[in-house]
């Protein structure tokens, strides 16, 4: 069974939802989506894949200047899976 503590009753005790019907349903996907907000979340899907298509382009004008010109010391970034999170915050 779901607990629902958002819309909590006057009694203090969470409202139960079962999962597979409608309100269930609804819950479990607001859950998992990026529109909850807490200080535990990460940033939103749209501005992580924004943030990784950015250092993609950036290391591969790196590695393509390197390949035209061999003195060229390429300065790749290191991706690593908190860092658009990091940036948000």
């Amino acid at each position: 069974m779901l607990r629902d503590w958002k819309n909590l009753p006057l009694l203090g005790a969470p409202l139960l939802l079962d999962r597979h019907l409608a309100d269930g349903r609804r819950a479990i996907a607001r859950f998992h989506s990026d529109s909850e907000i807490t200080l535990r979340s990460t940033a939103p899907c749209w501005y992580r894949k924004v943030y990784d298509r950015q250092l993609c382009t950036f290391n591969d004008k790196q590695l393509r200047l390197w390949l035209a010109d061999a003195g060229y010391d390429p300065v790749f970034e290191a991706n690593h899976r908190h860092r658009a999170n990091w940036s948000w915050w």
